[in-house]
């Protein structure tokens, strides 16, 4: 999954609670002609399609267009006046801003509010933050959740649809992101109820916000070929500008392809195609469906803490099913781990100590692909391998490293 580069979000609602004041500015106007006045309340279901409308819902149902101008106006100069007396920002959410800017991801606003109130809020509650866009209710633009307003932002992030998200708390944000390309999250405090669902992400804190804006997803389905004898799991993939195929171990400085070709084939190149410095896929593909070699890596979903691969900076979000990827595989009698935090993690996940460097422990399964202490029927001998990484950053020659693979294929196959 790329790298997030531009959040967009909903301004009330999602950033701010701005709802006493926009029901104190409507009731205002309501006043000022002897209206019946709304409940701050009855205004939660009003708000979020632009100032006009808002007033328009609390007018009667008979209220025409010059009433309506009136009354908007009234509205407009009240609410000017007394934006920022009772709004406040959503807990967590300026400290969240600020982490996104340091991380190098923009923040931006697509909000149906009048754009000076929708300048002036940001300007007030997120002084010194550089949005990329704050983009309001203009003349001669369409409202959310028309995706222009999209458009409009990822020009000017010089970000594709891939590297975006849509924060809002209604189903005319979700449907804006929907309609933009871009991934949707839903926040649940706003002034909608939404419900969980598979078109968009839905959150509870801006912790779980954060958490939702940074996480990768492995970009890989698990290779596991029928009759695998061998499960190789890593950490999780690099970032994708280091990937030299769509494969595990993709990185072209990692030698595990090189040392599998040194020990299996006498030619540490034999995966490699040298001159294109990228890795043999169908001749990878071929060989480990031959060998019954399978591949996932220890994490579904992850956070880099730092713009680089290294395991030391991966915060781990959603540890593997590895049980679940052993049911797939019942003629598995090895799990291998390549590197320390996946070893650990395996071994989290198995409940047993982790193995030395080069060195395994014996378990056994149930059919389930989980541990067992006794010997029923269906039960499985599963030997967990912790193997040195293959990363040039490991300090083990790569000569070493072949070495204990070498024995690991001797005595498993």
């Amino acid at each position: 999954m790329p790298t997030t580069k531009v959040v967009i979000f909903d301004l009330d609602g999602t950033l701010l609670d701005t709802l006493e004041d926009l029901a104190a500015a409507v009731n205002h106007a309501l006043a000022q002609r002897g209206l019946p006045q709304h409940t701050t309340g009855e205004y939660r279901a009003m708000v979020g399609h632009g100032v006009r409308n808002l007033v328009k819902q609390a007018l009667p149902e008979t209220a025409g267009d010059a009433l309506i101008d009136a009354a908007l106006a009234d509205f407009k100069a009240y609410y000017s006046a007394h934006i920022d007396v009772r709004t406040r920002p959503y807990p967590g959410i300026p400290a969240l801003l600020a982490r996104l800017h340091a991380r190098g991801i923009a923040p931006a606003v697509a909000s149906n509010k009048f754009q000076e109130g929708t300048e002036r809020l940001i300007g007030k509650y997120f002084p010194g933050l550089p949005f990329v866009a704050i983009l309001g209710n203009r003349e001669g633009f369409p409202l959310k959740p028309d995706p222009a307003i999209v458009r409009e932002v990822l020009q000017k992030a010089g970000a594709t649809p891939e590297q975006a998200a849509l924060v809002g708390d209604s189903r005319t944000d979700m449907q804006t992101a929907a309609n933009g390309g871009i991934r949707g999250i839903a926040v649940s405090w706003g002034y909608r109820t939404l419900a969980p669902s598979a078109q968009y992400c839905l959150v509870s804190s801006a912790v779980e916000l954060e958490r939702a804006l940074l996480a990768e997803r492995h970009p890989f389905a698990p290779f596991l070929p029928p009759g695998a004898r061998m499960l190789f799991l890593g950490s999780f993939p690099p970032q994708p500008r280091r990937w030299s195929v769509n494969f595990f171990y993709p990185n072209w400085l990692n030698d595990f392809w090189r040392i599998l070709g040194l020990i299996r084939f006498g030619d540490r190149d034999h995966f490699c195609l040298v001159h294109e410095k990228r890795f043999d896929l169908p001749a990878i593909e071929a060989f480990c469906r031959e060998q019954g070699l399978a591949f996932f890596d220890t994490a579904t979903e992850v956070i880099r803490l730092k713009d680089n691969a290294s395991d030391a900076f991966l915060e781990v979000v959603t540890p593997t099913d590895i049980p679940a990827l052993l049911s797939q595989i019942p003629a598995c009698r090895a799990l291998i781990t390549t590197g320390e935090k996946a070893s650990a993690l395996a071994a989290d996940a198995f409940g047993c100590p982790v193995p030395p460097v080069g060195g395994y422990v014996d378990l056994l399964l149930d059919e389930h692909g989980r541990v067992t202490a006794g010997t029923p029927a269906g039960t499985r001998p599963l030997r967990f391998w912790r193997m040195p990484s293959t990363s040039r950053a490991y300090p083990l020659p790569l000569e070493k490293k072949a070495a204990a693979y070498r024995r690991l294929f001797e005595e498993m196959i």
